[in-house]
């Protein structure tokens, strides 16, 4: 007779009474299954420990623990082994406890060896049935996380094509006034230090970081002649220099995406003031979206310090933080520029990195990678995926 190795399926025989145990092996065994024969609890204990039970057969009297005993162990150590107990006593409160255990069925003494056999064979398929579905089921399940995150990954290369395309543009408005693309980037960081020092919550801060790059976009559809004008511009000139934000608004609406339909907002509002007197639709207070409210405190502070073709002199930062200040009421949101002043030693630093960055030249052409694979928005990617 063949010995089963270790990682055969077994039928594993557990009773006392020799000649049952002979008889059971012999019958199963014609029946093509492969059996071990044990007489005690100890024994089965073991052989659930080192072999695969398919099926235990179990006599509840043993020598020892008793069957009903080492039910819940058995189906600790191997809870997908079917088992079925097998008694002399027909008793019906036994029977119940038995199924209560978790055993499969409950077979009284004397039995037919047929009807026993057929049995193990129904009771063995039910359990293949079983854990066919569950293999299924876990195939499925890991097949529709995998489909999910591959479907999450293409959805955020999408949004960054796109994102990248719209702040491509923004840096080609940038470069007719001889930037090299660094202002929308801190514009961008700035607003976002500004976005989380309000309050708002991460996703949020994320979609203004992103946005924020679009608010001069408009300035495409000025003509060079008013853009790089090294003196005041006269009222006509001026007049045509507000209508960026309109054109701004218009390049981006109508997308799909929030960040870009942030970005819409942002270049429409980030000019109006908080009394009134703002441009192009004259809004006050809470009126200005807030995105435009923030990102003008972040885009005023990078304006004034920073060089720019109407003005050679340009500002220190605490020179600047008083002039915001100064403005605080009339055109800056009071919360937000206590959000400003509370994220100061931020903005400081995150300028601070830029100019040390301009000084090795480290800027970001138009030709370049991919602004999404760009550090100042690398360490809040992530949150692209959700927008």
């Amino acid at each position: 007779m063949a010995v089963p190795t270790s990682n055969q399926e077994i039928v594993l025989i557990v009773n006392d009474d020799a000649a049952i145990r002979s008889l059971l092996h012999a019958k199963l065994s014609r029946e093509g299954h492969t059996c071990v024969a044990v007489s005690g609890t100890l024994e089965a204990m073991n052989a659930f420990q080192s072999r695969r039970v398919a099926l235990a057969l179990v006599d509840i009297y043993l020598s020892g623990k008793s069957g009903l005993q080492i039910l819940p162990e058995i189906r600790v150590e191997s809870p997908d082994t079917t088992v079925i107990m097998i008694t002399g006593v027909n008793d019906a409160a036994t029977a119940v406890q038995c199924l209560r255990l978790g055993a499969y069925d409950y077979v009284t003494k004397p039995f037919e060896l047929e009807s026993l056999a057929l049995n193990v064979r129904h009771a063995l398929e039910k359990r293949r049935l079983e854990l066919d579905n569950r293999e299924y089921q876990a195939t499925f399940e890991r097949r529709l996380i995998e489909k999910s995150k591959e479907l999450a990954q293409s959805l955020a290369k999408i949004k960054s094509a796109s994102l990248d395309t719209i702040i491509h543009l923004s840096q080609a408005a940038e470069y007719k006034n001889g930037d090299t693309g660094n202002h929308i980037l801190r514009v961008s960081r700035y607003a976002a230090i500004i976005a989380e020092r309000y309050g708002l919550p991460g996703p949020e801060v994320e979609s203004i970081l992103y946005a924020s790059p679009m608010h001069d976009i408009g300035k495409i559809g000025i003509p060079d002649s008013i853009l790089l004008k090294p003196g005041k511009l006269d009222d006509v000139e001026w007049s045509l220099m507000k209508k960026h934000t309109v054109i701004g608004a218009a390049i981006l609406e109508g997308a799909d995406s929030e960040v870009v339909k942030l970005g819409s907002t942002i270049a429409v509002s980030h000019h109006e003031k908080w009394n009134g007197t703002g441009y192009p639709f004259g809004l006050e207070g809470e009126d200005i979206p807030l995105a435009g409210r923030i990102v003008a405190v972040a885009d005023v502070f990078d304006s004034l310090t920073s060089k720019r073709v109407y003005r050679k002199e340009f500002f220190t930062p605490n020179e600047a933080f008083n002039v915001i200040r100064q403005s605080v009421g009339r055109q800056f949101d009071p919360a937000v520029f206590e959000a400003f002043r509370t994220g100061w030693q931020d903005i400081l630093s995150e300028r601070e990195r830029f100019r040390n960055m301009e000084k090795s030249h480290d800027t970001v052409p138009v030709t370049d990678a991919p602004l999404s694979e760009h550090p100042d928005f690398q360490p809040l990617l992530s949150g692209l995926a959700s927008t």
